[in-house]
């Protein structure tokens, strides 16, 4: 049995085939002829046909860039060679070009083409190599599957960490709005209380004490004493106000920005309280 297992040999083989100039190679062919068909006799090829001519000169040009190790051209020419000739056996040739380029899948396509048209004898070790491209078919698409999965996994996690990054850095804009607002209020009422004690008469001038004790003021003073009293009134009303609108605020800043909490991460409370003398505000919560 003749092995064909590099392209050279089945060069050699395949001139046998376009030429059929040996007398053993013609009687051989009878032989073959006369165990596989009937009594018909096949017309052997025309040695001197143009396309088997041209798909010889191909062949051998593919063998040359097969050893060179231009595998890629070779293949081309040997897919032209093939096409003038229908000779299966180039298909072999191809295979093992497409292995060498590391190309299993394609390599396994024409090997098993060839199997079909391949002489019984040949079958076998055809199969194991079938076999073996199988094996490594599976375990390229196995560490395929697995590399695209590696990089999946560390696309999503950078596209997190991203957008984590984004919303860690975003403030919660109600809660820098009514921290602003709340500011500018309480900074109007402090004002306000400073205009009020600016606008106040001294007491001491304006004012006196009465034998029962009671407080006498000029006339000429009270609309003086009525807007001072009118100013820090609404002064401290604005402060107070403003200093719970601005602690509000601040605290929904700390506790929102980045994205928004659960309940049972975050629990706030701002509990305004207010006297005779003054006011403010208690805040406090779990981070």
């Amino acid at each position: 049995m003749i092995r064909r297992s590099m392209p050279l040999v089945a060069a050699s083989l395949l001139g046998l085939s376009f030429l059929v100039t040996s007398p053993l190679a013609s009687a051989q062919a009878k032989k073959s002829t006369s165990t596989s068909a009937p009594a018909t006799k096949k017309k052997p090829p025309n040695k001197n046909d143009p396309k088997l001519v041209e798909a010889k000169r191909l062949f051998q040009q593919g063998e040359e860039l097969y050893t060179k190790g231009d595998y890629e051209k070779a293949i081309e020419v040997w897919e032209m060679s093939y096409e003038l000739s229908q000779r299966e056996l180039i298909l072999e040739s191809i295979a093992n070009a497409y292995e060498r380029l590391g190309k299993a899948e394609k390599a396994r396509e024409y090997l098993g083409r060839w199997r079909e048209a391949a002489p019984p004898e040949e079958h076998a070790d055809l199969d194991a190599r079938l076999a073996k491209l199988d094996e490594r078919i599976a375990k390229e698409k196995a560490e395929q599957a697995a590399k695209e999965k590696a990089e999946k996994d560390a696309k999503d996690k950078r596209d997190a960490d991203e957008r984590a990054k984004r919303e860690g850095s975003k403030l919660f804009m109600p809660g820098v709005i009514l921290a602003a607002a709340g500011g500018a209020v309480a900074l109007g009422g402090g004002v306000l209380d400073i205009l009020a004690a600016t606008r106040r008469p001294d007491a001491a001038s304006v004012c006196g004490t009465t034998a029962d004790g009671r407080q006498l003021c000029r006339s000429s003073a009270k609309d003086d004493i009525e807007t001072s009293n009118t100013f820090a009134t609404v002064g401290d009303i604005m402060l107070i106000g403003g200093g719970v609108a601005a602690a509000v605020g601040v605290v929904l800043v700390v506790t929102q920005s980045g994205g928004k909490k659960g309940a049972e991460e975050t629990k706030t409370a701002v509990v305004p309280w207010f006297l005779p003398g003054g006011g403010g505000i208690v805040a406090g919560g779990s981070f």
